[in-house]
Formats: C-alpha cells, structure tokens, sequence
C-alpha cells in the first residue's frame, strides 16, 4: 500500500485570493473642440485717417533727431495735465454757444504750422461729408483763431492749443472724432477736449492783443484768420495777435549751436 504524503496546507485557511494590482481607472472622456477659426478683430476706423500724409513725413524726420533734445521721442520731458494758464473747463452739452475748445496731449515738438495742417484737414474732409450727404442745415467747418503755447527757451510747444471754431456743431463733431484717442502719429498719449473759459473769436483777439510774448519770432504768437480756414486750401490773411519782442536771453539762444 503506497504511503500517502501528508499536505503541508492548512485545510482550516480562508479561500485564497490572489494579489494583484488593480488596473488603472480608464481615462476621462475627450471633448473635441470646436476648430478655431482664423477670424481677426474688426478694424476700427482711426482718426490718424484724417491726417495728412505730410504730417507723417514729418514725424518720421522728427524721429531722426538727438534723443537728447527736451519734448522729443526719448527725451527729459515727463507728460502732464499740469494747469493750464488760461484756464479749462471739462466739455459739457449743457454749456450753449461753446466755439473755443482746448486741444490736450499735442506732441511737444509740433509747431503752429503743423497743427494747422492737421485742423485743417479734419476740415476738408467734414466739409466733402457734408457737400456728399446732401442734407438741410449744413455748416462749414472751420476755425479762425489758434494759438499754440510755446517754451521760448526749449523751442518746443506746452501740450496744449487754443482753438475757435466759427460753429458750435463743428466742436462737438471734432469732440467726438479725437477725444480720448491717439491721433497724432508717433505720440503714445490720448488727446482730451476741453472747454476755454476764453470763448469766441473776439474775446481770445482781446484777451492776447496787448500781451508782449518774449521770443524771436512771430510765428509763437497767436494767430487769427480771415476769412476762417476751412481747408480748402482757398487764400487766407493770417493776423498775429499781441506782440513779441528779442530779449539779449533769445539772441543767446540763437547763437548756439
């Protein structure tokens, strides 16, 4: 008789289940997206539309110069709404009759002549609008006093200008145009319409007639027009306002280099 073996397992342990490790839970759901498409904002239509091709020539010739030179791109001059001289007020539709407005943020190395090419084609265009749309109760757009405040030291302008327009409705078209935006080229600040607490021709004509401006050159006086500038381009007597005078301090300053 074969002799039987005896098992070494406990015929008294509990079922035996095997160790394993569990599988890894499946993976989320993916969602395909939506492709995207190749859409690009709206282009807005910008005032710099309305400047003349001249004025970006001449940003672009200003750009070329010593970054050394106080008011320019890159110079020493820190911008400001500092108090204005004459005094400001903010702009506002229940103010009636309102024609002198205040231009805030001019870049400190425009002159009279290059502000005037810029008014002067905000002008035109408004003018060719009105003429196109055929409409009752059109006015013509135009201005016949400006004055363009200047340090007579740094030959730069003070960031501000004074502007009669000869129609209530052209300020409040030219408010809407260019406040709170950046119209001038190469300039990174907002441009801010303000009212003059000076209004009317005849009141801004009196109010500078007897001032004496300590400079070399008329072309830092203020300035009225007759017939107003519509930008046309049609002949317009240019009047200087006040007076100037050369100091020994001016002629210094013309001397260097």
């Amino acid at each position: 008789m074969a002799t039987v073996r005896k098992s070494l397992l406990n015929p008294h342990a509990s079922e035996y289940i095997p160790i394993s490790t569990p599988p890894p839970p499946p993976p989320p759901p993916t969602v395909d997206s939506p492709p995207r498409e190749n859409v690009r904002p709206p282009l807005v239509e910008h005032p710099w539309l309305n400047i003349p091709p001249r004025l970006i020539n001449d940003y672009v010739a200003r750009t070329k110069f010593s970054p050394s030179i106080k008011g320019i791109r890159g110079g020493e001059w820190s911008r400001n709404d500092g108090p204005i001289k004459y005094g400001v007020i903010p702009i506002s539709r229940s103010h009636k009759n309102v024609t002198t407005i205040v231009i805030k943020n001019i870049p400190y190395d425009y002159n009279r002549e290059m502000l005037m090419q810029f008014l002067d084609e905000h002008c035109l265009l408004e003018n060719q609008k009105a003429r196109d749309s055929n409409g009752e109760n059109i006015h013509v757009f135009a201005y016949d006093f400006l004055y363009l405040p200047m340090d007579f030291k740094s030959k730069m302008n003070k960031g501000y200008a004074f502007v009669n327009f000869t129609d209530e409705r052209t300020v409040w078209n030219f408010f809407e145009v260019f406040d709170k935006l950046n119209v001038f080229p190469g300039s990174t600040w907002a441009v801010k319409i303000v009212t003059a607490k000076i209004q009317g021709k005849e009141a801004l004509v009196n109010h500078f007639k007897n001032t004496r401006f300590v400079c070399e050159s008329e072309e830092f006086l203020p300035v009225q027009f007759y017939p107003p500038r519509d930008g046309s381009g049609e002949s317009v007597q240019m009047i200087t306002v006040g007076e100037y005078k050369v100091t020994p301090s001016c002629s210094d300053i013309l001397k260097k280099p």
